[in-house]
């Protein structure tokens, strides 16, 4: 979590915010960090979300925060969930995962590689994130180009 301070300001919706509290139980207990906003959608961004639940297209925290993504034309959309992701990328807007967030550190120097391979592994063994054989392969040549072959 420490590394989304390196995205500037990021805007959570309710619903988001609340699972995120039932996910990351350590993260809610210390607090709301400063460059983390609770945003309140509009009306008619929680209407959009709602009928992507009804649709069964999103999960109620996805839909909320990418229909207020979408309606705050937001430089950028957070997410590791595939069905958002893809509808987010749909819409024109730019979406990043976890791993994604772990490469922009690391390029922006706020990693070394050492520690950039260890939050991979950390992702992969100690969240709920699945990684296909082929993004983990990727991810792999992606710090290999940012570091160097070893």
């Amino acid at each position: 979590m420490h590394l989304l301070a390196q995205l500037g300001s990021i805007q959570v919706t309710p619903t988001a915010w609340s699972e995120l509290q039932r996910h990351a139980p350590n993260f809610a207990i210390s607090g709301k960090p400063a460059w983390l906003s609770l945003a309140q959608p509009s009306a008619s961004a929680i209407l959009q979300a709602s009928q992507w639940v009804n649709a069964q297209v999103l999960h109620a925290g996805e839909a909320e925060a990418l229909a207020h993504a979408r309606e705050i034309q937001a430089d950028m959309f957070l997410t590791d969930d595939t069905a958002a992701r893809t509808m987010g990328e749909s819409l024109g807007i730019h979406v990043r995962g976890s791993l994604g967030v772990v490469l922009f550190a690391a390029v922006s120097g706020h990693l070394d590689k050492a520690k950039c391979l260890q939050i991979l592994t950390d992702l992969e063994m100690q969240s709920t994130l699945w990684m296909s054989a082929k993004v983990k392969l990727a991810a792999g040549q992606a710090v290999s180009q940012i570091f160097g072959s070893p």
